[in-house]
């Protein structure tokens, strides 16, 4: 009888610790589960498109695309908010408040790492004045879109700038290539010293016509306001009937107004070019597009830094990166081989004006 007791006994705790064993071990897991997908740290990116710029078809939808690439990776411990400002005063507001509340916790109690993106050129200046004074780190980042090189190594905003230079050089290839005697290369903003590399590589790659001629260069406007332009533009397009056989316009949204002038007049003997993505759908006279790929910038810099790798003070990229290139229209498709013929030389130019 005592035998049997002392084997119940036995039994009985050995049944417990089993028991004990297998909630222990499945509580464990659960919590190792719950822990694998909840990262330590949360981050938090707020992003500032241009002016008015979302939606335009391009360039800041370009950047929406690289956020719901960031976004569809990382469902946890990232959240990415996007405003799209009114004006340069509403852009500094932002800046300033941002910073104000870098170190306050969010709705979990806890204080994120932060990441401020400021999508357009023409908010470096304003960066660099709102922060002058800030002392940045890797969790508390401000990443500024296509800037100049400061040349400052103290400077804390990281900036990058993409150069259109190579892939420019290669658009004024095309344009003699296809005869064109007469080009004009048309800047939203002709003080826009972060547009000029296209500028320079059109008029360079084009050099001189059978006329002798060189590519003309002229300005919507002299501010930001000349690339949301469209129907001014649309309008300029009858003077420039006539006068100019191929438009290299560097102007944002404001391209729109020639695009419509082409498709409405298709017999006009005006080609033109697509900007910052492939836009040959919007005209037959469209022969390429300077395509960037700006969703990929933001994409790998926003990867970077959600895995804590400290983003370069400042970062050039080029024809050679892969995120910019001139992309021949598929009608236009007897133009390709010339590209590729010319690729490496547009390369080196880039370089060598770079290095100027």
């Amino acid at each position: 009888m005592k035998t049997s007791n002392i084997l119940l006994t036995h039994l009985s705790v050995a049944v417990m610790l089993l028991t004990m064993g297998y909630c222990l071990t499945s509580c464990n897991d659960d919590d190792d589960a719950s822990n694998a997908q909840t990262p330590v740290i949360q981050s938090e990116v707020l992003v500032l498109f241009s002016i008015d710029g979302l939606g335009d078809g391009s360039y800041n939808d370009q950047i929406l695309r690289g956020i719901k690439l960031m976004e569809n990776e990382h469902t946890q411990g990232m959240t990415i908010k996007f405003i799209t400002p009114t004006s340069h005063e509403e852009v500094e507001s932002v800046c300033t408040s941002w910073w104000e509340n870098i170190d306050k916790p969010n709705e979990k109690g806890k204080i994120p790492r932060r990441l401020l993106v400021l999508a357009s050129s023409n908010y470096v200046d304003i960066a660099r004045r709102v922060f002058a004074n800030a002392e940045m780190n890797i969790n508390r980042c401000v990443l500024a879109f296509e800037a100049e090189d400061s040349g400052d190594e103290t400077e804390q905003i990281r900036t990058f700038g993409i150069s259109m230079y190579g892939a420019s050089w290669l658009a004024g290839q095309t344009a003699r290539e296809l005869g064109c005697k007469h080009p004009l290369v048309l800047l939203g903003n002709g003080q826009d010293n972060t547009i000029h590399d296209a500028r320079d590589g059109f008029v360079e790659g084009f050099g001189q016509s059978e006329d002798g001629s060189f590519a003309v260069v002229s300005a919507i406007a002299d501010d930001w306001t000349g690339y949301g332009m469209p129907t001014e533009l649309y309008k300029k397009m009858y003077d420039y009937d006539g006068q100019y056989d191929f438009i290299y316009a560097v102007a944002g949204g404001s391209n729109m107004g020639a695009y419509r002038y082409l498709r409405e007049n298709p017999e006009c003997g005006i080609y033109t070019a697509g900007m910052d993505t492939d836009q040959s759908a919007y005209s037959t006279l469209i022969v390429g597009s300077m395509v960037k790929r700006i969703d990929l910038v933001l994409y790998d810099h926003l990867t970077n830094w959600y895995n804590q790798q400290d983003l370069p003070r400042y970062q050039d990229y080029g024809l050679e990166s892969g995120y910019i290139n001139w992309q021949i229209a598929d009608r236009y498709t007897q133009l390709k081989a010339g590209v590729e013929a010319n690729r490496q030389e547009a390369i080196k130019k880039e370089k060598e004006y770079g290095a100027k």
